[in-house]
């Protein structure tokens, strides 16, 4: 389908915000290849672990966020207190532990960020970059300069960095328009999550499209300004 759009944007649009994972990479098979980087790592360094199993590492990681919401804010450090905790599962001392921890999420994160963008990505923001100001704004932590999307970005926004909570908070959408020095109404926000990505986008006060590949009802909770299904519709903003 082409842009379509739930209501006209509130002011005119001076810069594009974008979020990453499964925005203009898809993000869900990476993950589970660096999930099983991790514990492969693991392995290596404790061979005890292969008897326990991937599974309750998963289930610590989901654990962790139960017991203390505010840890999703970072994911890296997320990511870090559950290899530490589950290394502690082992006989090992506080100092290997460490070690080990450094080590293993290392790994994770090469993994993390080792898979192609697609060129049509590359092309779009190549195109849009010409007329608006871009930024990228994730909940995630992908290194950007490593999958080649940095040269296209202004700025560049991740939940856990200082005073930066994880959308649908509205700290990153603020932070842009401050460092853009434009009113957020001015800032268009894209990403594939109608709760976290809309969501941050209406508390900011930003205007909002909602990528939708899959042509799902958009939920009137969270109501973005639009809404499209493959990147080149972008191009229709120029």
């Amino acid at each position: 389908m082409a842009l379509r759009f739930n209501r006209p944007f509130g002011a005119q649009i001076k810069a594009i915000s974008f979020d990453l994972d499964d925005t203009l990479y898809y993000n869900d098979e990476v993950i589970v290849r660096a999930e099983q980087a991790q514990f492969d790592a693991v392995c290596e360094r404790v061979p005890a672990a292969k008897e326990v199993g991937i599974d309750p590492w998963i289930a610590l990681k989901w654990q962790l966020a139960i017991d203390d919401p505010e840890i999703r804010h970072d994911v890296t450090h997320w990511r870090k207190t559950m290899i530490r905790q589950g290394l502690a599962m082992f006989d090992l001392s506080g100092h290997d532990i460490e070690a080990l921890n450094s080590h293993i999420f290392d790994v994770f994160y090469t993994a993390r960020s080792d898979f192609v963008v697609p060129q049509q990505t590359f092309d779009v923001l190549a195109k849009l970059a010409e007329r608006f100001p871009l930024i990228a704004a994730t909940n995630g932590n992908a290194d950007i300069e490593r999958i080649g999307l940095a040269p296209y970005f202004a700025a560049y926004y991740r939940a856990g960095q200082p005073d930066v909570r994880m959308k649908p908070y509205p700290d990153m959408l603020i932070q842009a328009a401050e460092q853009l020095d434009i009113a957020p109404q001015h800032i268009l926000h894209l990403g594939d999550n109608s709760e976290t990505d809309v969501g941050a986008a209406l508390n900011a006060g930003c205007s909002s499209l909602w990528f939708n590949p899959e042509q799902k009802i958009n939920p009137l909770s969270h109501l973005a300004d639009g809404e499209y299904s493959d990147l080149d519709d972008l191009l229709q903003l120029l």
